[in-house]
């Protein structure tokens, strides 16, 4: 990767099975799924909804998808999630 892409970059939205993220920065918005009967699963498809300004886009979006990760580990770890407890 050509840059560094900390966690505050990003907001992550769920919207039920769909879970949104922008890049701050750049105003794009990525947008995946969870993989079915996985709950810390996102699926590697995803869909740039909004390009933003960013010159990276597949890039950003690698960056996203790995933010959001991250993020489900997190909130699993708190007991957070959807009946992840």
């Amino acid at each position: 990767m050509a840059g560094d892409y900390p966690s505050e970059d990003f907001s992550i939205y769920e919207e039920g099975e769909l879970l949104r993220v922008t890049h701050l920065q750049t105003g794009m918005e990525i947008v995946t799924v969870r993989v079915p009967g996985k709950h810390l699963a996102v699926s590697a498809a995803f869909t740039i909804e909004t390009e933003g300004t960013s010159h990276r886009p597949q890039e950003v979006a690698q960056a996203a998808l790995r933010h959001l990760r991250v993020w489900l580990i997190r909130r699993h770890e708190q007991g957070q999630g959807r009946g992840w407890r």
